[in-house]
């Protein structure tokens, strides 16, 4: 009997029997409605040969099928469930990892190269089937590496250190680059537009709006510049004297509006908020707006005025985003895309209205006259926004009862996170949000931390150092090693370095005292091992004197029919010591236990060790510093600086050592990786770290971001191997008296001594460095 294939009609019945009471049915008969005959008939191909092929791979396809036909034509749907199918053919659940997952990166790829990705994830799975799975649900460093390299692709994590040091090369400023990724808030992963949060950058992962690296290059310098100039050459708040004349004339216009207006927050007396300024105009979306693009222009003039040298690079590239931008609808947002365009020194291409152009040509004088000078302030915007509102309200007015489409900027230009935080940033505060759109608050203010997301607040902030109300000095972002799919997660932990503060340093004192007797001992063992400053080497083959001991025994050889040596010279030899040893203290919460006799906590007993351990390097010379360590959950491990490399001993260490404490959990992988990334800048020949512990690595975190046994152990393996690779070396002191195996596992390689009795570590630990040194 001959096959028929079903129609239309009872092809979307079968999916709508077949998928009762889920969303499947609604999108594929959506996506139908909105295609035209071509893609109507590709659907119905692909339809029927997936619900051939198998139900659950039909399902998770009409569940993406929206998004992914949003970003692709009908070829580009048929090959996208053609590589699906592929996949299924090898694997289902891969396959419906391929469907749940892949659609987003339409947005990003075209179809050919998210069929190269699927191919090299096949591959993958091939080598080793375990790594299958996270490849193709995005959770492996590989996938995403991947990714970013398609296509001639601008990937941060390959260019993050050099816009690191563009940004600091341009400005003096230490700029914080970071993935937009790291937000875990995307929405339009076709913008590229940066998040700006205080002097944090958050760029878009990858850039591919051009088929050759370096214009993509220049798209993220581009950004960085402008940046810059926010920082140097803006601000949220002026003086009130300064701003008075101006408010004056808006009210005297525009009466309707209460001589005391609303007040976005308590400032300093003197000092008024550019927001509460726009609050004055009747329409305050376009008043911000206005502000908004003469502001970016100002600075951008500015910026690139103070480096010409780069000015030629970027511009081309400028003007190029201009072009990719469509055609205004609607008088008032014809002249504000024109405003945009004059405002950067170009002339608009999309036909203008007579009205437009009048107004434009009385726009021009104002913003050379103004805005276009060295020494042009904010005040300068503000004043140009009010002649150019007065002049539309003149022209289109009242501007009160107009309505018009917000206006976006550029896509290099940056976001405040405030703003971009919000899901509908119009609506309350309207003119707050829109200035943030277009000026990002150069520092971080209380404001602004209510507005950030959650998750980026967890990730930069120490809940434990906050609590304490000491400073945190930087947040870094490194990988984890999983075990399980055998491959890191990319920027998966946080580790805030904090800068622990105490009023007092009576128990470095007390300890200093109380052991002064072995103090003395140590540092007169640890003398002896401080080489002379030239060392007499006898039996050289050249020198600079003879060795008459070795020319004796020559003359002697010689006598007796011997040949003799011809190491006959003495040699000064200088010798130097060169060691830099980096100290990481345990203190999770577990040192809270107390040890030997004297019953005091481990912690005490670490404190002491390294008050003895101090007193000793200060006497042979050694480079050192000493770091703690605990934190909570994978974004939060907290980093204590005790002392620099390049600090001096002081009272600051002292009551830094004192006020230790037993804080949380022991998530040890990204406390060595700092470590690592702390002793690589140091010059010195020889590389330790030495690590202080209790007990084994762990954190309380459960699912993903679990920490504990093997998961652990081959983190913390991975990390060593990492430091290892650059030459440093690693030995781990711990009073844990049943390790079991974990100690084995981590530290085969590397070293490691087990301390029977915690009160005699601060006696010992000077003799096992001696032992590790020499």
């Amino acid at each position: 009997m001959e096959h028929k294939d079903p129609t239309e009609e009872e092809l979307i019945e079968l999916i709508g029997s077949r998928f009762s009471g889920s969303t499947c049915c609604n999108n594929f008969i959506s996506v139908l409605e909105k295609s035209n005959s071509t893609y109507h008939a590709e659907l119905l191909i692909t339809a029927r040969m997936l619900l051939d092929k198998d139900l659950m791979l039909a399902g998770v396809f009409f569940e993406n099928l929206p998004e992914a036909a949003a970003n692709t034509g009908p070829d580009g749907i048929r090959k996208w469930a053609g590589t699906g199918i592929k996949i299924f053919d090898l694997d289902k659940d891969l396959a419906i990892d391929y469907f749940s997952f892949s659609a987003v990166l339409l947005k990003d790829l075209d179809v050919s190269e998210l069929e190269e990705w699927a191919l090299n994830g096949i591959s993958v799975f091939e080598e080793d089937p375990a790594l299958g799975r996270p490849y193709f649900s995005m959770k492996s460093k590989r996938s995403k590496e991947f990714i970013e390299g398609l296509n001639g692709s601008a990937a941060l994590n390959d260019i993050i250190s050099v816009l690191r040091y563009y940004a600091l090369g341009l400005s003096g400023v230490n700029f914080n680059i970071l993935s937009r990724r790291m937000l875990q808030m995307e929405e339009e992963t076709n913008s590229i537009n940066p998040v700006i949060a205080g002097k944090t950058i958050y760029l878009a992962p990858m850039i591919k709006r051009y088929g050759d690296f370096e214009d993509n290059f220049r798209i993220y310098k581009l950004s960085i510049m402008h940046e810059i100039g926010h920082v140097q050459f803006s601000s949220h708040k002026i003086e009130l004297d300064g701003a008075a004349g101006l408010m004056s004339d808006i009210r005297s216009r525009y009466t309707t509006t209460k001589k005391r207006t609303y007040l976005s927050g308590m400032q300093p007396e003197g000092i008024i908020d550019i927001a509460d300024i726009i609050a004055l105009y009747p329409n305050k979306a376009l008043a911000g707006t206005i502000l908004g693009i003469l502001e970016d222009a100002r600075v951008e003039y500015r910026i690139m005025e103070h480096y010409r040298g780069v000015r030629s690079d970027l511009e081309r590239i400028r003007y190029q985003m201009l072009l990719t931008r469509s055609a205004p609808k609607g008088n008032l947002e014809e002249f504000m895309e024109s405003l945009l365009w004059v405002s950067i020194g170009h002339e608009p291409v999309h036909n203008l209205s007579k009205g437009t152009k009048g107004l434009l040509d009385k726009t021009r004088p104002l913003l050379k006259d103004r805005i276009f000078h060295e020494g042009s302030s904010i005040l300068d915007s503000l004043d140009t926004t009010f002649r150019i509102y007065t002049m539309l309200d003149d022209q289109m007015g009242p501007l009160s009862q107009k309505e018009y489409e917000v206006l976006k900027n550029i896509d290099y230009r940056g976001v405040d996170i405030g703003a971009y935080s919000k899901k509908d940033p119009f609506s309350s505060n309207l003119h707050e949000n829109i200035i943030r759109n277009f000026i990002p608050e150069s520092e971080v203010e209380l404001t602004a931390e209510k507005e950030r997301p959650q998750e980026e607040k967890v990730k930069h902030h120490s809940t434990y150092a906050t609590d304490k109300n000491w400073k945190t000095l930087g947040s870094y972002m490194y990988d984890e090693w999983d075990d399980v799919i055998n491959d890191y997660k990319a920027d998966w932990c946080t580790v805030n370095e904090i800068e622990p503060f105490g009023m007092s340093s009576d128990y470095y004192k007390d300890a200093s005292e109380k052991y002064r007797h072995e103090i003395a001992l140590i540092k007169h063992v640890f003398n002896e091992m401080k080489p002379e400053t030239f060392r007499r080497m006898k039996e050289q083959t050249d020198g600079t004197e003879i060795d008459i001991d070795a020319f004796m025994d020559a003359l002697i050889q010689k006598k007796c029919g011997i040949n003799p040596d011809d190491r006959l010279y003495l040699r000064w030899d200088k010798h130097e010591r060169d060691v830099a040893t980096l100290f990481l203290i345990d203190v999770s919460y577990s040192t809270h236990k107390m040890v030997g006799y004297e019953e005091k906590s481990i912690v005490d007993v670490e404190k002491d060790s390294l008050i003895i351990m101090i007193q000793a390097l200060e006497s042979i010379g050694d480079k050192y510093a000493i770091y703690a360590f605990s934190g909570q959950t994978r974004d939060d491990v907290e980093y204590f600086v005790i002392k620099e490399f390049d600090e001096e001993l002081s009272d600051n260490v002292a009551r830094r050592i004192s006020v230790l404490e037993p804080v949380s959990n022991t998530r040890l992988g990204p406390a060595i990786r700092h470590s690592i990334r702390k002793l690589d800048k140091v010059d010195a020949k020889t590389k330790i770290i030495i690590l202080l512990s209790d007990g084994e690595p762990f954190d309380t975190s459960r699912g993903e971001s679990a920490y504990k046994e093997r998961i652990a152990e081959e983190d913390t393996r991975i990390a060593i191997k990492e430091g290892n690779a650059k030459g440093i070396h690693f030995f781990c002191i711990t009073v844990d008296l049943n390790p079991g195996k974990y100690l084995d596992n981590i530290f085969s390689d590397a070293g490691y001594t087990i301390i029977d009795d915690a009160g005699s570590l601060p006696e010992r630990l000077p003799m096992l460095y001696k032992r590790i040194t020499t």
